[in-house]
């Protein structure tokens, strides 16, 4: 009777089980050439200021278990960010926005990433088939720190599926057809695997939105110059 309700007991723990996945969005995920002359000004960009500061996933996929999955958005963003500008700008740092004062200009990041079946940007749901879609959004606008005005505002988006390399796809067939009781076996590796896609995926997107933003910003660098003014191009 003892090893019956053992048994018992361990089928009804595996009967749903569950992983998670916690990491941050890296550093050093954005690389352009720099200007050939630079803009001779400082920049600050506001660490203060995040429109998201983690992205959450959970993955219903199989029946028996689930997978969730949160990406720490803000270091990795704003250092992403803080490279971008400083393509173009000779002195790009990250910090609160009480420290302005001590820069030319400051900067503000808006980026987020959702799901475009959900205007939820805090937890996007996976249930079956293939990977969803995630939309990346990134805008960085530069304001004048003695007139607190806007100078310029870009903008670049993404849409792409989690792209998931062999082994994660691989990892998920095997779970889904293997029985409740390899679940403790084949859950982690899944979660790891796919959570390094999942990680990886958000670092491309937004360093290809960044790109983007780094030739605008070059295209426009006169706006930057002292005692001119010209039109957007």
């Amino acid at each position: 009777m003892k090893h019956f309700r053992l048994l018992i007991c361990l089928l009804c723990a595996v009967s749903f089980y569950a992983c998670s996945y916690h990491h941050k969005l890296p550093r050093g995920i954005f690389a352009a050439p720099t200007a050939e002359e630079r803009v001779n000004a400082s920049v600050l960009v506001l660490s203060d200021k995040i429109a998201q500061k983690q992205f959450v996933l959970k993955d219903y996929h199989s029946q028996n278990s689930v997978h969730s999955y949160k990406i720490d958005l803000a270091d990795g963003s704003l250092a992403a960010a803080a490279d971008a500008l400083a393509t173009l700008f000779d002195k790009v740092e990250v910090n609160a926005s009480k420290h302005a004062n001590e820069y030319d200009y400051f900067a503000q990041l808006t980026y987020t990433v959702g799901n475009t079946k959900t205007d939820s940007m805090q937890s996007v749901q996976w249930f079956s088939g293939q990977p969803p879609i995630l939309e990346t959004r990134v805008m960085i606008e530069i304001y004048d720190v003695r007139t607190k005005q806007r100078v310029f505002s870009m903008f670049s988006a993404r849409q792409n599926r989690v792209e998931m390399t062999d082994v994660s796809a691989a990892a998920q067939r095997v779970e889904n057809k293997g029985t409740a009781l390899f679940l403790p076996l084949t859950g982690p590796v899944y979660t790891q695997q796919f959570g390094d896609d999942l990680r990886y995926t958000l670092s491309r997107d937004l360093s290809e939105c960044l790109t983007e933003i780094s030739q605008t910003l070059e295209r426009n660098r006169e706006l930057f110059a002292p005692h001119t003014q010209n039109n957007v191009k």
